[in-house]
């Protein structure tokens, strides 16, 4: 890696750090604890003062000056004079998202793409369906484009069962970058969580169809649940609809490519795929809904947006069965296509350095949402 691509990022904290076990937490964790909160908020409503961020987290103005200090002094925080003010102009703070940048890649033999990030999820630059061997390469470019004062905050890596490239390889490759990695279903439910359709009550569902097979990615009070070891989302291979056939096959986009080119119109082959693809995925659908019962269920992939608008629709126009197979239910959760590219798999990837070094761990925010004014204050 040459010179101008090595992280700079020191507080927020250099090194993930896990929630410790027992109750205490010293100075360091609540600066860097208020300093995440302070951030995501500017994040979330874009525009406050210090009098609004003080309401909110139950900290003095002097607290809140500090924190802001901080992060201003790392390029992640910008102010203005407020606009129209009276005879005392109130300043406006506003989170500065080309202060920080991240990598994101997607480590798929069918499906390798690269996409460079700034602070707040926006693409910057990105690179899709170039070979696994070109991944690297294309990352290293990527960076080169991030704004100059930038901090390269890590590269977050998107796994698939069909990976093409070792993932040593990547963190060589870009060492001394914090290296991240997670299963693609667990990054599109990051994405979807922090840029897409936002966390809900209950949680949410993030069902990724790619070519490689059918996962779900869970998101329970702001966390990703990846089960006991690690393997929860896997649900390609149940064995849905009348024929009882995996799930993956169901969902197959080669299925519906290979319907198209059989010949015909698009829109008629589209319509029975979709009539087929529903058929299996009500039987996920409604396992998932009558176990977690999330409040939402997000649909996308490598599959095109007519294709997933296609299946919804026939599953919302399903009626209630009395008796027989299952079909739509009064407590089924909202039922939607994802509004990011891909699911967001990519994207997701590169929010993970984010969620690591600069916003607040949903754990942390429900257990202790504000330190105590002189605790912080101090700190």
């Amino acid at each position: 890696m040459t010179g101008n691509l090595r992280s700079t990022t020191t507080r927020l904290r250099r090194t993930p750090s896990p929630i410790k076990d027992g109750p205490g937490i010293n100075h360091g964790d609540i600066a860097d604890h208020n300093s995440r909160i302070v951030l995501e908020l500017l994040r979330v409503f874009g525009v406050l003062t210090r009098r609004d961020l003080s309401q909110r987290l139950g900290l003095t103005e002097p607290a809140i000056t500090g924190i802001l200090r901080r992060l201003e002094g790392r390029g992640l925080v910008t102010s203005r004079r407020q606009t129209g003010a009276s005879r005392y102009p109130v300043t406006e703070f506003m989170m500065r998202p080309e202060g920080g940048v991240a990598l994101g890649l997607r480590l798929a033999r069918r499906a390798t793409s690269a996409v460079l990030v700034d602070a707040a999820g926006s693409v910057i630059a990105e690179q899709r369906d170039m070979r696994p061997d070109q991944l690297i390469a294309t990352g290293k470019a990527l960076l080169a484009q991030k704004p100059a004062e930038a901090e390269v905050l890590g590269v977050g890596i998107a796994l698939s069962p069909d990976d093409g490239i070792q993932l040593e390889e990547v963190r060589t490759a870009f060492a001394p970058l914090t290296v991240l990695a997670n299963a693609d279903s667990a990054t599109a439910a990051t994405a979807e969580r922090l840029i897409g359709a936002g966390d809900r009550d209950g949680g949410f569902v993030s069902i990724l169809v790619t070519r490689s097979g059918v996962r779900a990615g869970l998101s329970i009070g702001g966390r990703p649940f990846h089960g006991m070891h690690g393997f929860a989302g896997g649900i390609g291979a149940m064995r849905t609809g009348q024929d009882r056939a995996p799930l993956a096959d169901g969902l197959s986009p080669d299925k519906l490519d290979a319907a198209i080119a059989a010949g015909g119109s698009r829109e008629a082959a589209l319509a029975e795929w979709a009539r087929e693809a529903a058929d299996h995925l009500l039987d996920a659908v409604v396992a998932i809904s009558g176990v977690v019962v999330p409040g939402l269920i997000v649909i996308g992939g490598d599959l095109p947006d007519d294709a997933i608008d296609a299946v919804v629709a026939e599953i919302l126009a399903a009626p209630v069965a009395i008796g027989g197979r299952p079909t739509t239910t009064s407590w089924m959760p909202p039922l939607c296509r994802s509004s990011l590219p891909a699911a967001g798999v990519t994207v997701g990837a590169a929010l993970l350095p984010i969620v690591e070094f600069l916003l607040p761990d949903p754990r942390r925010l429900r257990e202790a949402p504000a330190q105590t004014e002189g605790v912080a204050a101090r700190a």
